[in-house]
């Protein structure tokens, strides 16, 4: 008998979960209808993987962060931008994965200390943004 997929994916969540000890475990679950593969989460860093293109997601990003915070580097070419959200440093990486498919992360730190409720705001503020949830 062969194993639906998405069994398949579940059974690798929960083996990942035990063997890591929880740090920095891939969850296989669709945020929104822009959402591909699904998203990862290690103490300072939110990141997903999307359909949407980097242009899309870009624009959205600069919404997004300049309602919440201040822009203070933007550099398209790198698909980097450096925000301030709430005394927040907030890192954004827009990375093209193959012509389909695009993975947007997002670094926030305080000072030394790791942000990522911060950073999963932004990245669930985005998300929203490009599937049209003003």
């Amino acid at each position: 008998m062969r194993f639906p997929r998405l069994l398949q994916q579940g059974v690798l969540v929960a083996l990942l979960a035990i063997l890591t000890g929880g740090c920095a475990v891939p969850i296989i679950l669709a945020i929104g209808a822009g959402a591909v593969g699904g998203y990862s989460v290690s103490r300072d860093t939110f990141e997903g993987v999307t359909s949407k293109g980097q242009d899309e997601i870009w624009t959205a990003a600069e919404k997004v962060l300049s309602i919440m915070g201040t822009i203070d580097e933007n550099d398209r070419k790198k698909g980097e931008m450096h925000s301030v959200v709430d005394s927040v440093q907030v890192t954004l990486n827009v990375i093209p994965v193959n012509l389909t498919t695009t993975k947007l992360r997002i670094k926030a730190r305080k000072g030394i200390f790791p942000r990522v409720g911060t950073a999963q705001e932004i990245y669930s503020k985005i998300i929203n943004q490009l599937d049209g949830n003003h």
